[in-house]
């Protein structure tokens, strides 16, 4: 949503450069200029692909949880389904894809939850979330060679304790189960 009143909060990028870009990392610097002439430099931002977050109920109404090694907190953590869109994907089909990967399962309808922005402040992806449900096992994981999985199905008041304990730690995933409970709430 844009909103004209607000143009002039923008800051003007005078220059921009490449720290360091490989297959985990595209760090950028920008020299800024606020609209009252104050400078900025360097602003980094981290340019990383969009992703999708899948909340997935299996045709029983579980939910479909994993717990994954994330290195930056160093320790497995309670999570739901997550991944890159590839370039060109569509992100309901890279929902899908992700879901199937991680977990060996597919869904009979995936309904678009919204996007929200990890970290408006230094990140420029998204997360789109999805809700997948009538989830039934398909095959096997098949899981990208850093990641190692542990798919878990909880019930719904295990996964509402689990949110309220703080055991889901991850934000966007946090944003998306509570999106989640709140369209199957709907119904």
């Amino acid at each position: 949503m844009s909103d004209s009143r607000f143009d002039a909060m923008r800051w003007n990028t005078l220059s921009s450069r490449t720290i360091i870009k490989d297959r985990w990392v595209n760090l950028r610097a920008d020299d800024c200029q606020m609209a009252d002439g104050t400078r900025i430099a360097p602003f980094y931002v981290n340019e990383m692909p969009d992703f999708v977050v899948v909340a997935a109920v299996t045709e029983d109404g579980k939910f479909l949880m994993i717990y994954q090694y994330r290195h930056a907190v160093d320790k497995v953590i309670l999570e739901i389904p997550a991944g890159c869109v590839e370039p060109g994907e569509e992100m309901e089909a890279a929902a899908a894809r992700e879901l199937l990967e991680e977990t060996g399962y597919e869904a009979s309808g995936i309904q678009f939850l919204g996007k929200m922005a990890p970290n408006a402040s230094c990140m420029s992806s998204y997360a789109w979330c999805y809700l997948a449900v009538g989830a039934r096992r398909k095959g096997r994981q098949e899981l990208d060679e850093t990641e190692e999985i542990a798919v878990a199905l909880m019930t719904e008041e295990e996964v509402r304790k689990a949110l309220r304990d703080g055991q889901v730690e991850q934000a966007v995933h946090v944003g998306a189960l509570y999106w989640a409970l709140e369209a199957l709430d709907k119904g």
